[in-house]
């Protein structure tokens, strides 16, 4: 769920103007519609709990010059303790806001919501929903790019006396937590770029740290693009490794 945030939301702002990355065409209105897959794989060992679990998440994007919007929601299979299940992940919805735009440099907001439809108990939903602010910001020359956000995510309507740890297990995050995130690509060519991103979170009262890291890349040409990230699990037990690829098309 928040690494499908975190992509888009990252790589909208470079898409929105659609001159450094190349995979969105806009269409003479200024406007572009994507449609979207991502498919996960990972495996995780924590205190309580290990196993594994594969995802595929559907996706679909509104965007322009300035804004941009969408939704996702995960279906998944998840193996805890030698246990199977099936199950939706939670529902997500954000909008965001380009506030300062021009050929090499982005900057703007985001705001992000979940809603609890996956299991809780099975470790597939967060179990109430969450709201996701963030700032990003992105600077391009030449070659390279390189990218930043700074968030902040809070459980809405929970009991404030619960506090449940990190989870849940398909993307485990405290109930209150400032988030982060830096990443750096390189074009190889006009259509191929890879590079390297870093995330987390940083508890506010009780919880974990946690920080995840990822090489990626991806390759667009047109209204068509695919990535693919691998990621591993540094701090705060998220997963021990994780692999992403994304595949999208715009309209």
């Amino acid at each position: 769920m928040r690494f499908w945030i975190a992509g888009t939301l990252l790589l909208s702002a470079g898409l929105a103007r659609a001159d450094h990355m190349h995979t969105v065409d806009h269409g003479d209105d200024g406007h572009a519609f994507g449609a979207g897959v991502t498919m996960i794989a990972a495996s995780f060992d924590q205190p309580l709990y290990t196993g594994n679990y594969q995802g595929v998440v559907p996706a679909v994007q509104w965007a322009n010059e300035r804004f941009a919007a969408g939704t996702s929601v995960a279906l998944y299979r998840l193996e805890e303790n030698g246990a199977e299940f099936y199950g939706f992940g939670d529902f997500v919805i954000h909008g965001q806001a380009m506030l300062i735009g021009n050929h090499h440099r982005h900057a703007g907001v985001v705001a992000a919501v979940s809603a609890p439809i996956g299991d809780d108990r099975r470790g597939m939903g967060m179990g109430h929903p969450m709201a996701m602010p963030a700032l990003f910001g992105t600077w391009m020359v030449e070659r390279f790019a390189v990218a930043a956000t700074a968030g902040y995510s809070r459980a809405l309507g929970a009991d404030s006396g619960h506090d449940h740890g990190m989870w849940p297990i398909v993307e485990p995050m405290n109930m209150q937590e400032f988030t982060w995130s830096a990443s750096g690509d390189y074009a190889f060519t006009p259509h191929v770029h890879g590079g390297a991103r870093f995330s987390g979170g940083v508890p506010i009262g009780n919880g974990d740290n946690r920080i995840i890291g990822a090489a990626r890349v991806a390759w667009g040409s047109g209204r068509f693009s695919t990535a693919a990230e691998l990621q591993a699990g540094i701090a705060g037990d998220p997963f021990t490794v994780r692999g992403v690829v994304s595949t999208a098309v715009s309209f």
